[in-house]
């Protein structure tokens, strides 16, 4: 059973669409509302796995409400209902898993309902492996769980050993190399013991939680066969690989892959062998920061100064960037931020650098800031 909340300011059009819903049994409406602020009062304590909703509603949007929705309870089902087909595109774009126009006929709620159907049982799925699957986190710190219980490696070499199977899944790995980048400084029998050593530790570990035999070695080369296992890598690989085919990528894709990086792969790990790995990563994320910009410039100037602020940490002293930041910030009236952005970039150019900002940048502080 599928539980089911309803919100729409008509209380003849909720009354109208909670009937036509109790042609499916497999969907239980747990709660309907006609006032957006008493449904976000108890939502805390609402369970439900899809939200039926209007996109014109009095408080908030439908919009605004499935992008709470989404933030905090990502699995639930959100199907707007609406007499206003202009919204579509931005209800995919928040998360929506479907969109019907009113009046709504009984096949194209059946569609929805199938949607929603298929959707429930891929997150049981999901819910039922994160119990039960190895689960690795690379980006922040690196952490392994199994059944939510967290892995403890028998040293810190077995575990970076770990890391780099992960890093690199169902690639043969030459025997040597793996001495050549864990063990450096020693030589090379007392190197090649610690790599068995660290070997059998890893094996066992992971033996241990249900993943026998996903280490394989042949013809002195070792194969980290990846099992079926949840990772943050794997997800952010799959998901900018879906961004990189598209001219025109939404910005919930851009930010599904921004929310997996966090700050950055294996933060508090510092293994000189991953520098090349990480730095290509640190190349898609900035990708991704580009395009989201692009994509919300023109329709959301507070996420599109998000994109631009996480730009400049990247590349501080770039005076395009910060060009379009102060252009942004000026244009909606917020000259004293502005003033403080360039004034903190002047500063910091001056001390790391030695160098003042170009006349450009200083034309539009002359034209602007002096003014105000």
């Amino acid at each position: 059973m599928i539980r089911a909340v309803l919100i729409d300011n008509e209380p003849l059009a909720l009354h109208y669409f909670q009937n036509k819903l109790q042609a499916f049994q497999q969907i239980q409406v747990m709660k309907t509302f006609t006032s957006v602020e008493t449904f976000l009062q108890e939502l805390p304590t609402l369970e439900f796995e899809a939200i039926f909703l209007e996109v014109k509603l009095n408080e908030l949007t439908g919009l605004e409400v499935a992008d709470i929705i989404k933030t905090e309870r990502p699995y639930v089902s959100v199907i707007f209902i609406t007499s206003h087909q202009e919204f579509a595109l931005q209800a995919y774009d928040i998360g929506g898993l479907d969109y019907l126009l009113k009046p709504i006929n009984h096949a194209r709620l059946e569609k929805a309902i199938a949607r929603i159907e298929h959707e429930y049982s891929i997150q049981q799925l999901i819910q039922k492996a994160s119990k039960t699957m190895l689960n690795v986190q690379c980006f922040d710190q690196f952490a392994a769980y199994s059944n939510n219980s967290l892995i403890a490696f028998k040293t810190e070499k077995t575990k970076e050993l770990f890391v780099y199977f992960i890093l690199h899944p169902n690639i043969p790995i030459h025997r040597d190399y793996l001495i050549e980048i864990l063990w450096p400084d020693l030589d090379y029998v007392r190197a090649k013991s610690n790599l068995h050593t660290a070997l059998s530790y890893l094996r066992k570990t992971l033996s241990n939680i249900g993943y026998a035999n996903c280490i394989v070695f042949s013809n002195k080369y070792y194969i980290f066969e990846k099992p079926n296992i949840l990772c943050d890598l794997y997800d952010f690989q799959r998901y900018y690989d879906d961004f990189s085919k598209q001219e025109f990528p939404p910005i919930s894709l851009i930010n599904q892959c921004i929310s997996i990086y966090k700050n950055g792969l294996l933060i508090f790990d510092d293994y000189e062998w991953a520098t090349a790995y990480k730095d290509k990563l640190t190349k898609s994320y900035i990708d991704l920061l580009e395009k989201g910009f692009q994509a919300s410039i023109l329709t959301d100037t507070s996420k599109a100064l998000e994109f631009l602020n996480s730009l400049l940490d990247f590349d501080p002293y770039n005076e395009q960037k910060l060009q379009h930041y102060l252009h942004i910030l000026i244009n909606t009236g917020l000259y004293e931020q502005a003033y403080r952005v360039f004034q903190d970039y002047e500063q910091k150019l001056k001390e790391d650098l030695g160098l003042s900002p170009s006349s450009t940048l200083l034309e539009i502080t002359n034209k602007f800031f002096i003014q105000k």
